[in-house]
């Protein structure tokens, strides 16, 4: 499998991923889908009242303005690229906004998305992209080049780790230095079998047992990922949903709060 669909989604005034998105579908020579979306469509609550629905038009009202000048941003960035590209505008309400966002990025490859800082929007799209559609996420910092010549893959033995590394495989087979990296490992073989599995799709991984030393888990791999220069670390995303809000677990919010290079998450 390789990477056909690349899609990211562009929020009003916040930041975007669009040169990172258009750079990954022009190595892959992949189709990019552009989701646009007003702020003001997460204003809409989900429940409606009288007083409420008084207010639901002009809100949407907002949203098919701003959605006007994003839509024409997106296109005017897009003009002269040869990437095939399509560009969705549509209005969605917050009765349907989540839903609509898992379907427009169901069928990709991979989403691409900045790093959401202190964004609340933007961890709430996120977290819908990557714990609804179950597709592959870039997270890519500011000003992060693309290139995934060096790859660092964070092992833990968990089903999340092994889907992430699973779904960067078309990467890794391209990589020219790929490292597996475990931290406070119990023993010496608890690797051997995702190298194993590597090795048989052709990637040659060899694995790296790291102690804490009394670091955090993401330091140590931010700290090796540096060591070796690597483009992009891949990392299982743990964590559950509470209502509207995603409770990653540590290492993954630590990651993402924190990020000073490209990350790929899988679950």
């Amino acid at each position: 499998m390789s990477m056909k669909t690349v899609s990211t989604i562009v929020i009003g005034d916040q930041p975007d991923a669009m040169e990172a998105a258009i750079a990954c579908a022009s190595t892959w020579s992949a189709h990019l889908d552009v989701v646009c979306l007003s702020g003001s469509q997460f204003e809409v609550p989900m429940i409606f009242s009288p007083d409420v629905a008084l207010g639901y038009e002009a809100i949407l009202n907002t949203a098919r303005s701003d959605l006007e000048e994003i839509e024409e941003r997106v296109l005017e960035r897009l003009r002269g690229e040869t990437v095939t590209s399509r560009v969705d505008a549509s209005v969605r309400s917050d009765g349907n906004l989540r839903a609509s966002l898992t379907e427009a990025c169901r069928y990709s490859d991979l989403v691409v998305l900045p790093s959401p800082d202190d964004s609340a929007v933007m961890k709430s799209v996120l977290e819908q992209i990557l714990y609804s559609s179950r597709v592959p996420l870039l997270v890519v910092p500011d000003d992060a080049a693309i290139s995934f010549d060096t790859i660092l893959l964070a092992w833990d033995e968990s089903e999340v780790a092994l889907a992430a590394i699973r779904a960067a495989l078309p990467l890794l087979r391209d990589a020219g230095t790929v490292e597996i990296v475990m931290v406070e490992s119990k023993g010496a073989t608890e690797g051997r079998d995702v190298a194993v599995m590597l090795e048989r799709q052709g990637v040659k991984a060899p694995l790296n047992v790291l102690p804490l030393s009394g670091r955090s888990v993401s330091d140590v791999l931010q700290g090796r990922a540096q060591e070796i220069g690597a483009d992009l670390i891949v990392m299982g995303a743990y964590g559950h949903r509470r209502l509207r809000e995603v409770l990653l677990g540590g290492v993954t919010r630590s990651m993402m709060e924190r990020p000073d290079r490209p990350l790929l998450l899988a679950r």
